[in-house]
């Protein structure tokens, strides 16, 4: 018969694998234990109740009861679903893509309606859940086949820092308005590049300043497999 440790061991694998943190490291350095102690937890050394609530913690289980919950429903073969709105986070979504001038930048236009609310489980954005998500549906097929005309991409207005090469929604004026489009985006001498995946769109360059020009990363797609 399976005892506590082995449901928090299965919890802390479950956590560990659909998780954000890069490594072993990162995990020991967020909840404050040696990296030796975390790798013997979840091989075979048992901890107290105390280090195992350590790191149900940084899985974002304020109830180490909760966490080992979990790993007794995964022990015993059940899909761990959570249905409690604490599990899922509720994001805005934008059809029409219109931004407005922020205090630091280009946001989403906070006179415009959202058109629906994403639900999304939380670990699919760990360590962004404070962030100010948002959702945007992609008019376009520039990114094609990445992210196909009528996916949902989640931005992170509040993750502005420049990656070369990472995806970003960017501020695209057309027609007089400033939209957000989802691009790669490398830097240039003069400015930026602004790339798509099709390659029927040919890269574009802008002089702009990047507070001018970064709506936010682009961290998440969903879109359908029924045409692919």
């Amino acid at each position: 018969m399976m005892d506590t440790t082995d449901h928090f061991r299965a919890a802390f694998r479950h956590c560990l694998r659909h998780s954000d943190f890069k490594n072993q490291k990162a995990v020991a350095e967020a909840a404050q234990i040696g990296e030796s102690s975390l790798s013997e937890m979840l091989t075979k050394k048992s901890y107290g109740i105390k280090t195992q609530a350590k790191i149900a913690k940084i899985f974002g289980y304020d109830d180490v009861l909760d966490f080992l919950a979990l790993g007794r429903r995964i022990s015993e073969g059940q899909m761990p679903v959570r249905d409690d709105a604490e599990y899922h986070i509720s994001i805005p979504l934008y059809a029409s893509g219109k931004l407005a001038a922020g205090e630091n930048g280009m946001i989403f236009d906070p006179y415009e309606e959202p058109a629906s609310t994403l639900m999304i489980p939380r670990h699919e954005v760990f360590g962004r859940k404070n962030h100010h998500l948002a959702g945007l549906i992609v008019g376009g097929e520039s990114m094609s086949p990445i992210i196909p005309k009528g996916s949902v991409v989640i931005v992170d207005p509040d993750d502005r820092e420049f990656s070369n090469n990472k995806i970003y929604a960017v501020n695209y004026p057309q027609n007089g308005e400033n939209i957000a489009a989802v691009k790669r985006v490398q830097k240039w001498k003069h400015g930026f590049v602004l790339l798509s995946s099709n390659s029927e769109y040919p890269p574009e360059l802008s002089e702009s300043d990047w507070r001018d020009l970064c709506v936010g990363r682009t961290i998440w797609v969903w879109k359908s497999l029924e045409d692919m």
